[in-house]
């Protein structure tokens, strides 16, 4: 898990409070994306108007994939005998796309020893179930060259295609914090002691991709490993968690108001921009191989709700427009392991409960594989809408549209279209932490979704006219 060290907010308009008495002088985010906010005293009844504009010609901000949404576990719960292709997990994978499974996390470092042969079995028939790949991290706070060889090759040979790679250790930037390593550790003993691990790698899985450093969050040893490691990684892996992790004992609501804020989504604009540069000049992909809201397991109250839902759409979105490949949302599967912050809880025997969290993930899968294009929004109204677009592979236009706020919005949509069709996520509260719905529908037992039909939207000579309830989500698919 990560630790989040404090950085410098960019150019921000204001910190957006979701509570209806908030109040903050107008402005929008920083970055590429629409951010229109608008926060004064009003009724939570009223209703405000906002515009958005799609510039379809524009420059092509990011890409959104099929591996954008994925997860991540501490590697101390592969033998635990859930990995596997029997009950509904396998349907809740496939939900995300062809996604990467990452096992890492400080019991890496700390308590893992190997995977076992039954529970590598599973494990490969999850990822053919699935369709999805694993990104395996290695011990190296504890390293044994001979047994990492064993391993690596064990698990290469069980995974052949579903392999997406190796990595070593994990958030070395902390072992000396950990207690893994002497206060004077230094980048030149880490990058020497990952060289070694790497090798390991190879002896054992030589076509193998390798992924590095995962830092946690970090950015001072980031730029030096990019260039160290440019042609050995295949992808360049940072963790973060934007609300940090003391949070303990803040209220829920203070924590969701900063979540769904101006001022945090500046300074991960800021964070994915770094992250990206440095994988640029590593010849890699960037990912985030580890995060989530806030770390050592979320803060109840508010990871666990449907804020979360909310805030991984814009934050999932902003992070393609930035360049950033994929991201792996950490949490647990088995025991006790029902983080506040996991998507997914077990329920009984092999059978899994997607949290508030994942049907945010699962929306941002629904807008499709693409490419990201310019939009504003401007709103002169107390709203926070946030606002993406994205030309699919297939053709058309699709618009995301958030609204972080507590009053409806009376949005006209500038896109060009014909006609449309509006498919919303909804909850009964903000901080509500069961009863999220995608199209009117929840996630069954078996972890299929079937949604109630879009409903159509009028767009009189190409501007598209619908309202937003507070606080939702809201998927338009463009037509003509």
């Amino acid at each position: 898990m990560g630790i989040r060290i404090a950085r410098a907010a960019g150019a921000v308009a204001c910190a957006t409070l979701v509570a209806a008495t908030a109040a903050c002088t107008s402005g929008a985010a920083a970055g590429s994306h629409a951010a229109a906010d608008r926060t004064a005293s009003a009724s939570p009844a009223a209703t405000y108007d906002a515009t958005v504009n799609v510039d379809t010609s524009g420059r092509v901000l990011g890409t959104t994939s099929d591996h954008l949404e994925g997860l991540s576990f501490e590697s101390k719960r592969l033998n635990s005998g859930r990995f596997d292709d029997t009950g509904n997990l396998p349907a809740l994978l496939r939900n995300l796309g062809s996604s990467v499974i990452r096992f890492g996390g400080n019991s890496v470092d700390t308590s893992y020893h190997g995977i076992t042969p039954r529970a590598l079995a599973g494990l490969a028939s999850l990822a053919r179930a699935s369709g999805w790949t694993v990104l395996y991290s290695e011990p190296l706070a504890h390293f044994d060259a001979a047994a990492v060889t064993h391993d690596a090759h064990s698990v290469a040979t069980a995974l052949g295609g579903r392999l997406a790679g190796f990595a070593c250790g994990n958030e070395p930037d902390l072992y000396h914090v950990n207690g893994l390593r002497s206060p004077s550790y230094t980048e030149d003993a880490y990058l020497h002691q990952v060289a070694q691990c790497f090798s390991a790698i190879r002896a054992g899985a030589p076509g193998a991709m390798l992924e590095g450093p995962d830092f946690s969050g970090a950015l001072d040893w980031l730029g030096r490993y990019a260039a160290a490691e440019r042609g050995t990684i295949g992808w360049l892996g940072e963790h973060e968690y934007p609300l940090g992790c003391e949070v303990e004992g803040v209220p829920p609501q203070r924590l969701a108001a900063e979540l769904l804020s101006v001022s945090l989504t500046a300074r991960e604009d800021s964070f994915f921009g770094t992250v990206a540069a440095a994988a640029r000049s590593a010849g890699a992909s960037a990912r985030l191989t580890e995060t989530n809201s806030t770390c050592d397991g979320g803060g109840d109250g508010v990871s666990n709700t449907f804020a979360t839902a909310l805030w991984v759409v814009e934050y999932l979105l902003n992070g393609a427009e930035h360049g950033i490949d994929g991201m792996n949302f950490h949490g647990g599967l088995t025991g006790g392991d029902c983080e506040y912050y996991t998507p997914l809880c077990r329920t009984s025997g092999n059978d899994y409960a997607p949290q508030p969290i994942y049907y945010g993930m699962l929306f941002a899968h629904m807008l499709g594989d693409g490419q990201l294009v310019p939009v504003t929004a401007s709103a002169a109204s107390p709203l926070n809408l946030q606002a993406f677009a994205l030309r699919p592979q297939g053709g058309g236009l699709r618009v995301m549209l958030e609204n972080l706020s507590p009053y409806r919005a009376s949005v006209k949509a500038e896109a060009g279209g014909t006609s449309a069709t509006a498919l919303s996520m909804t909850a009964p509260s903000l901080l509500a932490t069961y009863g999220v719905r995608i199209g009117g529908a929840v996630v069954g037992a078996d972890g299929t979704l079937t949604t109630g039909p879009p409903a159509p939207v009028a767009c009189p000579r190409g501007t598209c006219q619908l309202t937003l309830a507070p606080y939702s989500a809201t998927l338009l698919t463009v037509r003509g």
